[in-house]
């Protein structure tokens, strides 16, 4: 049996039976409230501080096609995810039965992220406390609590922070089993490396990190059950991983990694330059000078940005919201990094003694101070998260505002910008929660593009009985298709409302202007 030390002792000791037996005897309650505030802390942080402003900010591109596809039917569903976002199906098929039990507003589709960021915060508490002491544990909680990026994340109706706490679980489920290697706890080790692998396929680099770990204990029964539970958990991806290879169109947006960008990508991860040049060069020093457990830590922190490096020529997957599920190995690391470093001078006038009672000190006091010291270099960053618009989205809801003012029934309404059919799903979704009328969205197009038309309205034949037209194009309005322009030879623009990101006009019969 494996038993990691605390950091203050050798990292290889086994513990003695009568440590093992004092640690089996109830605990005073002093002591019992000190242990649970180890997960509890950094949770309670994480929640609220996720929790504030999780409503202020518009969905954007990719939540609105969480909604769009997680309120779809389960037969529509499965025909959606036939063609695209095969690999984020279960997430979708999560977020559906969410909604059907808590409703689709902002703050409810992000309530899921919400969590998972307080598990998060609560878990990397738990394993540093596990791995080191429970002072330890908790600054790298709260560490985790007040990133920028993992509160900006929390407030993403996307499965990357579930990723993030599937892995952290995945943790300390192998460093239980590594303990007392039973049959059930890999069993659960295996389920969770396959829910976060179900989750989002790049988590399942958090798999290096435990093989580097378990080889370090030279246990042949450890590494072979690890073997089979990393297999079992990694056999149910695989169908989606197949699927996902079909629609790799679906992430050709993402350039090819180079060593500069992998190197930009880790400090996007900490969501803040000031706070990365504080987190990894101390995490780095950590994963440096702390044996097997720096060696974990350090591979789940870095192995998986290289092994996108290494794969970038064959499938591009490097950017810093998929390997959010790392931020915990950063956070403890940088803690760690403090904690054994922070020892009284040898050469002070103070006795021995008097230098032994202020290392305890100083090793509470100073981590703290790198936490404090972080979460002031990170409020810029949480402000600029919680503005209103996500910079490069357009302000829908400053567009259906003045479609809810203005527009009457019987109006039309037009599509045409970058991600047509995704901003009608936006448009779609914020007019469901205003008392406007619902108006029928009769062409989507991209600029310059060749429009789609509504099936009930084929070849913009109906254009010609609408009373008016909206029209909701980009920041700035571009010619539109030549098709588009015979349907739209009997109107002339009457009013632009130029707002961030999108425009729109209203369209009047010839002669009514």
């Amino acid at each position: 049996m494996v038993e990691l030390a605390p950091l203050a002792s050798s990292p290889e000791v086994t513990a003695a039976d009568p440590v093992r037996a004092e640690a089996r005897r109830p605990a005073a309650l002093p002591d019992q409230v000190a242990r649970w505030m180890v997960p509890i802390v950094p949770a309670l942080a994480a929640f609220l501080i996720a929790l504030y402003g999780v409503g202020r900010r518009q969905l954007w591109r990719d939540e609105i096609a969480t909604w769009a596809a997680s309120t779809k039917s389960l037969e529509g569903l499965r025909g959606l995810v036939e063609v695209t976002d095969a690999v984020i199906a279960p997430y979708y098929l999560l977020m559906h039965g969410w909604i059907a039990v808590f409703g689709e507003s902002e703050a409810s589709l992000r309530m899921p992220s919400v969590l998972a960021v307080a598990l998060t915060a609560s878990l990397a508490a738990v394993i540093g406390r596990k791995l080191f002491d429970p002072t330890t544990g908790l600054l790298a909680g709260l560490l985790v609590a007040v990133m920028p990026t993992i509160s900006r994340y929390a407030q993403e109706t996307r499965p990357y922070a579930l990723a993030a706490a599937a892995v952290a679980l995945a943790t300390l489920l192998l460093l239980r089993a590594t303990e007392r290697p039973t049959w059930l706890r890999w069993l659960a080790y295996a389920l969770v490396v396959a829910a976060a692998g179900l989750l989002h396929m790049v988590a399942l680099l958090l798999l290096p990190a435990h093989l580097v770990y378990v080889l370090s204990l030279r246990q042949k029964k450890v590494i072979v059950r690890w073997f089979l539970g990393a297999t079992a958990g990694v056999i149910p991806v695989l169908p989606l991983a197949w699927k996902g290879s079909e629609q790799a169109q679906q992430v050709s947006w993402i350039p090819e990694a180079t060593w500069e960008s992998t190197g930009n990508e880790i400090v996007r991860v900490t969501g803040s330059v000031t706070v990365s040049a504080l987190i990894v060069g101390l995490a780095l020093l950590g994963a440096a000078t702390l044996g097997r457990r720096g060696a974990l830590l350090g591979t789940w922190a870095v192995a998986p940005f290289y092994v996108l490096l290494l794969i970038s020529p064959v499938a591009a997957l490097l950017i810093h919201r998929y390997v959010l599920f790392t931020l915990p190995a950063w956070c403890l690391l940088a803690v760690v990094a403090v904690t054994r470093h922070v020892q009284p001078a040898p050469d002070t006038a103070t006795s021995p003694a008097t230098g032994a009672a202020t290392a305890p000190w100083r090793r509470r006091v100073v981590p703290a101070m790198l936490v404090l010291l972080c979460a002031a270099f990170a409020l810029p960053t949480h402000v600029e998260n919680r503005g209103n618009v996500v910079p490069g989205e357009p302000d829908l809801r400053g567009a259906v505002a003045v479609l809810a003012t203005d527009a009457t029934v019987g109006d039309a309404l037009g599509i045409h910008a970058a991600y047509a059919s995704r901003l009608q799903d936006g448009v779609n979704y914020y007019l469901r929660r205003t008392a406007g009328p619902r108006l029928d969205t009769v062409f989507t197009a991209w600029p310059g593009g060749v429009p789609t038309y509504a099936q009930t309205c084929r070849n913009g034949e109906c254009l010609s009985s609408a009373k008016r037209l909206w029209l909701i194009s980009g920041p700035t309005q571009v010619d539109l298709h030549p098709s588009l322009k015979p349907q739209l030879a009997g109107f002339e623009q009457a009013r632009v409302v130029q707002l961030t990101g999108v425009t729109v006009s209203l369209w009047l019969p010839t002669g009514r202007v």
